[in-house]
């Protein structure tokens, strides 16, 4: 062996013993911390900002940037914070560790590192931003969610979709106007007259209804032993979306509580 390969491999077991002398304890516990501030980065400082918009606070969505900045943050944080224990006491092994786990995973999981790029990519150009209308192959829907492997997608018939991050660079997509469909939904409990004849009236005065975005579906569910009426539309009054929830409520309500009205003689005779 020459001199070079002798001292990278003592090199190498200096960094293993050092490795072996971590503290068990203090690893664990810097770890904790490390994944806790990731988590509160990655999914509670998103969900505060979800939270803000349901109240009403930055109706142009400003804030978007700032929710896909921090999932990148908290993914930089995290993937920082677990390896410097390994970098601070051996940073030759940190790094045949990192290129070892980054061609594991390309092999183990080629997918999931396209979908990882591909999110990364989407967050940091703010290429999508929550309240896009999208439409990505046969699907249609509104942005939910920017995630960093997947995109949430509420469709027109209320339920939400996950597509792949990667499908996005893989598959032509259409962005409209932003926040040009915002879905509203809305339940109560309706009253003891309640029937099939009040949710037909239901219908009409939400068909009908201004703020309902036109060519969009209505969605209306009926239990009729719970009692629980359901609602989802899709509003074109972007900036108002509390109020027209507000809306959407007090007609529901007003409509659910109250005694049937009576068969009308067509009624009668059909």
């Amino acid at each position: 062996m020459t001199e070079q390969q002798l001292s990278f491999g003592a090199r190498l077991l200096a960094e293993f013993d050092a490795l072996l002398r971590i503290s068990p304890l203090g690893l664990v516990v810097w770890l904790v911390f490390v994944l806790g501030a990731a988590w509160v980065l990655a999914w509670a400082g998103p969900a505060i900002v979800r939270t803000t918009w349901r109240l009403g606070i930055d109706p142009r969505r400003r804030l978007g940037l700032l929710s896909s900045g921090l999932r990148v943050a908290g993914l930089l944080v995290g993937v920082a914070g677990v390896l410097r224990p390994i970098f601070v006491r051996a940073p030759t092994l940190g790094v045949l560790a990192i290129v070892l786990a980054v061609m594991l995973a390309g092999f183990i999981a080629p997918t999931q590192l396209r979908n990882l790029t591909s999110g990364l990519s989407l967050a940091t150009r703010s290429r999508l931003r929550e309240g896009d209308l999208v439409t990505i192959g046969e699907l249609e829907g509104t942005v939910r969610d920017v995630g960093l492997l997947r995109i949430g997608l509420r469709t027109v018939d209320g339920g939400v979709t996950h597509v792949p991050a990667s499908d996005f660079d893989r598959v032509a997509v259409t962005v409209g106007s932003r926040r040009a469909a915002v879905p509203i939904e809305a339940r109560v409990v309706a009253g003891p007259g309640f029937d099939e004849r009040g949710l037909e009236r239901l219908r009409r005065a939400l068909w009908m209804c201004v703020y309902r975005r036109a060519g969009s579906d209505l969605r209306i569910t009926h239990d009729p032993e719970t009692r629980r009426v359901g609602v989802r539309m899709d509003t074109w009054a972007a900036m108002s979306e509390v109020e027209v929830e507000r809306h959407v409520r007090a007609l529901l309500i007003e409509l659910t509580q109250g005694a049937a009205e009576p068969a009308t003689s067509e009624e009668v005779a059909s």
